[in-house]
């Protein structure tokens, strides 16, 4: 028997509206995360009810259910497999309207809907005043006010879905004459095989054949729809998916008119609150600074001006957030503040966490008590070197993954969160907007690029927000040629923080070369255009501790449950080969490459084999080589450059090749492998050549 849904919950809303807050509280973050079938959309599964018998899924954020992206066509896809479901829509209180349109796409598919008003308390900042229960009213369905991250009003979504308390929305969207004309026309052509009545007939006006073709409908059967469509859409002066959207807009409008009050005034305690956090940081910034100085803040990476900055970041989501809006989406201003962020990643990551916090925990955890107690309990024979040995599972892999590692990829992470949290990111897309179209994809392009930084091979999973298979494949190149990771940009940033700023810039200039010119060249090549750009931003919020705190440790726990394995296999591979000599015999042969072309020591062939299988731990193994002298002055620039162009992950290719196609990885491998080598073999020749020192 079809599992119809009726003891399901969906979360349904548009993108950026908490849904994954209010997911956590139904399921006590007992999740299950898994690609929707057939899709690389990923979708996540728990279970709501003291006996924990309702299955919930958090479906993809949608602006629409006509769809238009893949993530779109899963979350409608999901709706219809559950008719019977529950279907909990969450919206942004700010951007009401644009949830009213969808609330009236979920009363054309006959779903019964709990609408959730999240974000309150950022509506009534800016003086936004939403009668909840005159809303509910006219909608007809529960209206529950929420501010989900602060757990605030998600008790009672709680006893109204034990209560079974939804219904479907009685709103009725007023079509065009010739609109309404052409749905019955359309549900008559296509018979029994338009099983979702009028919505399944809206989706066929717009042009989405899917849901007949997926009913079985036979050939003659598509054919006398889609010329139904073509004759009397060729009579209209717009196409029919425009007046079905006007209408809809025209509806959500009514209902957004009679139920918000504006111009509610914010309270002086709301705009002190909002300033609390950024005055609390400031304040401790300056404190510091009397009590220890300049010289003993900077010995831990913290500089006076870190912490202004993060009061800045803090305060960004405080009452002068629409000011911070326009200062951070001016071409200059906008320039000048990305740039000083980027400074900010350097100095915490760069300095703080590869300095101050790597080397306490390399000398005094595994230098003075880890590899000391090792040695003592296994001090001679094969099980030391297994154990404590050049490619020793506690001085090399649980050393590179502990030490050097999992610091700067905490920290790391925690700036990633505090920029992420403050809805800054988004406004990267509109900056760079421009800059992104001379290499053929549009500011859309910028959310993978910043994603890259922390997981590639996450990064390229989200290229699918780009519209066209061209700019996908620019993108994904981009990411594996010029885009660190985060563990990888850590100790890439540490070892930048011990060469010259001659050094620095021209590392910085050549990969950023790179990036324009391989994005250049495969827009030439490449058929197609750019696309437009659109994009609703995420108002700038106050960053929250425990959100950062949160998703800090989800990802680092990510990171050692997949990290740490591979590190100690890694390892162990490493110690057979140079056990048995094949090691040895495998840098010979990569001398052609290192040596000759490259100018590097022969040991960095082990360090760039293993950037291929993670690229954090061919980083970590450079780093190494730096700390213990075998690489140093022009040769540290030269093998920051080609790790920095260097393959991209094993992981990556994985989901490039499902992305892409094998093909097209392939491609893209090949590639970028050439570019990385030819750059660092010019590099090595021109300062051989010249004399010059870095």
């Amino acid at each position: 028997m079809k599992d119809t849904g009726s003891n399901s919950i969906l979360l349904v809303g548009n993108p950026n509206v908490g849904k994954s807050v209010i997911f956590a509280f139904l399921t006590g973050r007992y999740a299950i995360v898994s690609n929707y079938p057939g899709t690389t959309v990923e979708v996540s599964t728990g279970w709501f009810g003291h006996d924990r018998s309702r299955e919930v899924i958090d479906t993809p954020g949608v602006d629409s259910l006509i769809p238009r992206s893949e993530d779109e066509r899963v979350t409608r896809d999901i709706l219809l497999r559950y008719p019977e479901a529950t279907v909990v829509q969450v919206a942004d209180a700010k951007n009401l309207f644009r949830a009213l349109v969808l609330t009236t796409q979920l009363a054309e598919m006959g779903r019964r809907v709990i609408l959730v008003l999240n974000m309150m308390d950022e509506a009534r900042q800016r003086g936004l005043g939403i009668d909840a229960k005159r809303l509910s009213g006219e909608l007809g369905i529960e209206v529950v006010e929420t501010v989900a991250v602060e757990k605030r009003g998600l008790s009672r979504l709680d006893r109204v879905l034990e209560e079974r308390g939804e219904a479907t929305p009685r709103t009725v969207v007023e079509y065009t004459p010739d609109v309404r004309s052409a749905i019955a026309a359309c549900d008559e052509a296509a018979g029994e095989a338009n099983r979702h009545g009028i919505f399944g007939a809206l989706t066929a006006l717009s042009g989405e054949f899917d849901l007949l073709e997926k009913a079985g409908a036979p050939p003659g059967t598509l054919e006398a729809v889609s010329s139904l469509v073509r004759e009397r859409g060729a009579r209209r002066p717009n196409p029919f998916s425009y007046g079905i959207a006007s209408a809809r807009k025209e509806t959500a409008e009514r209902l957004l008119s009679r139920s918000l009050r504006r111009g509610a005034a914010k309270s002086e305690t709301a705009r002190w609150r909002a300033f609390a956090p950024a005055a609390l940081v400031t304040g401790a910034a300056i404190l510091l600074y009397l009590v220890f100085g300049r010289e003993a803040l900077g010995t831990v990476g913290l500089h006076p001006t870190l912490l202004l900055l993060a009061a800045v970041v803090w305060g960004m989501g405080a009452a002068g957030a629409d000011r911070m809006n326009r200062f951070t989406l001016h071409p200059v201003t906008g320039t000048f503040f990305l740039l000083f962020v980027l400074w900010l990643v350097y100095r915490f990551v760069g300095v703080f966490a590869a300095g101050a916090i790597v080397d306490l925990l390399e000398t005094r955890l595994f230098g003075d008590l880890v590899i000391p107690a090792v040695s003592r309990v296994a001090p001679t024979g094969w099980i030391h070197a297994l154990l404590v040995g050049d490619y020793g599972l506690v001085s090399m892999g649980l050393n590179y993954s502990i030490s050097i590692v999992l610091p700067i990829v905490v920290v790391f992470f925690l700036v990633f969160g505090l920029l992420e949290d403050s809805g800054y990111f988004p406004r990267l897309t509109v900056l760079t907007n421009n800059i992104f179209r001379a290499v053929g994809v549009n500011g859309k392009a910028t959310l993978p690029m910043v994603l890259g930084f922390g997981c590639v091979t996450m990064a390229v999973l989200a290229t699918r927000i780009l519209e066209t298979r061209r700019e996908r494949i620019i993108a994904v190149t981009l990411l594996a040629l010029a885009v660190p990771c985060s563990a990888q940009l850590g100790v890439i940033l540490a070892l930048m923080s011990t060469v010259s700023a001659a050094a620095v810039a021209v590392i910085a200039g050549i990969i950023t070369a790179e990036f324009f010119l391989v994005g250049a060249l495969l827009s030439r090549i490449l058929k197609g255009g750019t696309t437009d750009f659109i994009l609703e931003l995420p108002p700038l919020r106050t960053p929250r501790a425990g959100n950062i705190l949160i998703k800090t440790g989800a990802r680092v726990k990510w990171f050692l449950r997949e990290a740490l394995p591979f590190f100690l296999l890694a390892t162990f591979i490493l110690f057979l080969l140079d056990t048995t000599g094949a090691l040895r015999i495998l840098f010979r042969a990569a001398e052609p490459v290192t040596g000759t072309l490259l100018g590097l020591p022969s040991e960095t062939a082990g360090v760039f084999i293993l950037g291929f299988f993670r690229r954090d731990y061919g980083a970590a193994g450079l780093y190494k080589l730096w700390e213990s002298g075998a690489i140093a002055g022009n040769q540290i620039v030269v093998a920051l450059v080609v790790m920095s162009l260097f393959l991209p992950c094993l992981a990556t290719l994985i989901v490039m090749i499902k992305e892409l196609g094998l093909r097209w990885a392939l491609s893209i491998l090949g590639f970028v492998l050439a570019v990385s080598l030819l750059t660092g073999g010019a590099l090595n020749l021109v300062l051989s050549l010249t004399g010059a020192r870095l």
